[in-house]
């Protein structure tokens, strides 16, 4: 299972659906599938209606991850109406879902709609798409069990049987009518249409996933239709099986090694290699046999007999063409008026000798091409000089058609450097040097990040930056093993910045760390470390010293929330200013998470 989350995750259910999945392993040894983290938004209230989309070779499924909001117990989900959760004891009540609702399945229906749309639009054909709700949050158990409600809606929970179950079913959703697998150019291309932001998956990646190779797209709807065609099942008509009329004489029989014993047994018979003398009479057998036939042709007058045919014609003739099926090119053609020879007899290569032809006129030599851009001139007759001035006929008119072709050719060579003057004035009428003076080279872009005072805004709360602070090292700013991971193992950038906000009028202190390691696999092994108690951390701001107006010393009971993007890993910790503050620490817990989307300052170069 290849998960992946190019921005910040932005929800705590994102956060636990994205922390399972990365705990599988890749490849297929649990699962064959590549979920993306797509996020889709509806209307002008925001209202997210699909939060991934999952890729299996048979197919692509839309992914909504609902979070229960206080409330615990067994949900029983339908396909049309409200969904319903149980507790233990007592009545059960409407599902309340994050983001308002308490069913998902009319705004998983939009964001099918709109995923197929955009893969039309780029010229993909999406097939079939499944839809998945995956439940997050304290729920117990689920009905239907198995999680599907018929027609693509598919319920699953966040374990791993449940959610390898919903996979299972949506592709099997998914790849009814399908004519072809999703290859890994196809799965590239639809990402690219999706806008998934950052890396994308390498072809290495996608096609340990179970995703066939191929360099080209190949789900093209003029590329899918042959492919239907052949998958679809043949309808109409019925096959004819060849008449066994003409036979050629079975071939010498081979005894199967242990006799009649072994096979009376029941053992499947095993047939020896034939001898090169056994293959030479079959041979001579069944072209003796192909003579014999030939001599029962019918008399003249009477009807031809249908041959043997393997196909089905369908708004055809009811007889056969007279061509003998060959049809095309090769209607019409002679008929081959020498009887076969006998199997063995050298037959010499037969040639047809064509008539000649007389040659083409000597094209021009190949050392001296002619300018396209420039028009051929004619070529001039020989200028015969009178030196008295007499002449016949002939050399008047040579003389005539002699200065008709000079002024032609003066008059082609003039439009040839008129031509050539415009171009260079168009395209290269200044030098690089006025060019360069005239047109000064753009400026480079400089890469922008949060500077101190700048004030972001999450969730509704408007997080301010403090302070800032970019290295392009690990070693010396972090702590506990986490520090001994990178002696061994040094990222190749870290950015971190000081949030300050204010949570029911109470100031709260957000750290927010980004490590850049070497690649995927460092990133995600840090992130495993950070994520287990007692393994230290990468050093916050102010446990090396920075200070602001009004913060603390240090961050006490903080809360932890963390995300993995490729080879950037994302690490945030927040905590109450005053360990006195009458807010617990849901409150906080809700602002790490909130974390993860806020920025940092560019990684340094390199």
């Amino acid at each position: 299972m290849l998960a992946l989350t190019p921005a910040p995750l932005q929800t705590a259910g994102e956060q636990a659906l994205f922390g399972e999945l990365t705990r599988w392993d890749t490849g297929a040894s649990v699962r064959a599938a590549v979920v993306a983290s797509i996020p889709l938004i509806d209307g002008p209230l925001g209202r997210r209606v699909s939060d991934a989309v999952l890729f299996v070779p048979e197919g692509i499924a839309v992914i909504r991850i609902a979070e229960v909001l206080r409330q615990s117990g067994v949900v029983k989900a339908v396909p049309e109406g409200a969904w319903t959760i149980a507790p233990e004891s007592g009545p059960g009540q409407a599902l309340q879902l994050s983001g308002g609702g308490s069913t998902p399945l009319d705004g998983l229906m939009k964001a099918g709609m709109d995923v197929a749309m955009k893969l039309r639009r780029a010229g993909l054909e999406p097939g079939r798409i499944a839809r998945l709700t995956v439940l997050v949050g304290d729920v117990t158990g689920l009905v239907p069990a198995d999680g599907d409600l018929g027609e693509g809606d598919l319920v699953a929970l966040l374990e791993p049987r449940s959610l390898l179950l919903g996979i299972a079913r949506s592709s099997r959703y998914a790849g009814v009518d399908n004519p072809r697998l999703w290859t890994t150019a196809d799965v590239r291309a639809a990402l690219e249409a999706l806008e998934l932001g950052g890396r994308g998956p390498t072809v290495e990646e996608l096609n340990g996933e179970g995703f066939p190779y191929s360099p080209y797209v190949l789900r093209r709807p003029e590329l899918l239709a042959p492919a239907a065609m052949a998958a679809s099942p043949a309808s109409g008509g019925s096959f004819a099986a060849p008449s066994p009329e003409v036979q050629g004489p079975a071939g010498p029989e081979v005894q199967a090694p242990g006799g009649p014993e072994a096979q009376a047994s029941g053992a499947p018979p095993v047939r020896d290699q034939p001898s090169p003398a056994a293959i030479a009479q079959a041979v001579a057998a069944s072209a003796a046999a192909g003579h014999a036939a030939a001599a029962e042709a019918p008399a003249p007058g009477a009807a031809p007999a249908r041959p043997p045919r393997d196909t089905v014609a369908i708004d055809g003739p009811s007889a056969p063409p007279e061509d003998g099926g060959l049809g095309g090119l090769f209607t019409g053609a002679e008929p081959d008026a020498e009887p076969t020879p006998p199997a063995g007899t050298v037959v010499p290569p037969r040639t047809k000798v064509f008539p000649q032809r007389p040659p083409l006129s000597q094209p021009p030599p190949l050392s001296q091409p002619q300018p396209l851009s420039q028009p051929a001139v004619p070529a001039m007759p020989p200028v015969r000089w009178n030196p008295d001035g007499q002449g016949g006929a002939e050399e008047s008119s040579d003389r005539s058609r002699g200065g008709r072709a000079a002024l032609m050719a003066l008059v082609a060579v003039l439009a040839v450097a008129v031509l050539g003057v415009g171009a260079w004035l168009l395209l290269g009428g200044e030098d690089d040097g006025g060019r360069a003076a005239a047109d000064p080279p753009p400026p480079e872009p400089t890469a922008v990040g949060p500077v101190v005072g700048d004030v972001q805004q999450v969730g509704g709360t408007d997080y301010t930056v403090e302070a800032i602070q970019v290295d392009d090292t690990c070693a010396g700013h972090a702590y506990g093993e986490t520090a001994g991971f990178f002696a061994g193992v040094d990222c190749t950038g870290l950015s971190r910045a000081l949030y300050s906000a204010r949570i029911d009028g109470e100031p709260v202190v957000v750290s927010v760390a980004r490590v850049r390691m070497p690649d995927t696999a460092a990133a995600r092994e840090l992130q495993a470390l950070t994520d287990r108690n007692g393994t230290g951390n990468v050093n916050d701001l102010l446990r090396e010293g920075v200070r602001y107006t009004g913060s603390p010393a240090e961050l006490s009971g903080a809360e932890y929330a963390s995300a993995v993007s490729g080879s950037t890993v994302t690490i945030v910790e927040s905590a109450w200013v005053d360990e006195e503050a009458d807010g617990g620490s849901a409150e906080v817990d809700r602002v790490a998470d909130a974390g993860l989307a806020l920025p940092v300052p560019p990684f340094p170069a390199g």
